[in-house]
């Protein structure tokens, strides 16, 4: 009995002196690979938000961009009324001007030379 005790206690000192700092490795090394695995997870998240936040600046920038061309679209759109009415007041002009010529062709005095010229006829 006591030659068994001994057996088992000299197994169990090899267990233990063996076994056991191997089950700690292992455990250590399986903390290690979850905190790896756990850093790799934050710095994925880390650039997953970076890049959220760069096509953030890009969307606000192109918003930005959008509205200083929509911007001068409505100016160009104003000068081009602007310029229409131009157009448009300068044709009316025209026309008065080109309607007073043939009334003043038509009363254009006949008689040339003549110290005392009248016109013609107010028909």
């Amino acid at each position: 009995m006591k030659e068994l005790a001994d057996i088992l206690t000299m197994a169990g000192g090899a267990v233990s002196s063996v076994a056991l700092p191997l089950i700690s490795a292992l455990l250590f090394f399986g903390a290690r690979k979850r905190k790896a695995e756990a850093e790799a997870r934050a710095a994925e998240q880390a650039n997953i938000e970076a890049t959220a936040q760069e096509w953030k600046a890009l969307y606000e920038q192109r918003d930005r961009r959008v509205g200083e061309l929509n911007a001068k679209i409505d100016q160009l759109y104003a000068e081009k009324e602007a310029d229409r009415q131009r157009i448009r007041e300068l044709q009316e002009r025209n026309t008065a001007q080109a309607l007073d010529l043939q009334v003043l062709k038509i009363k254009e005095c006949q008689v040339r030379g003549c110290p005392s010229r009248k016109p013609p006829s107010d028909y």
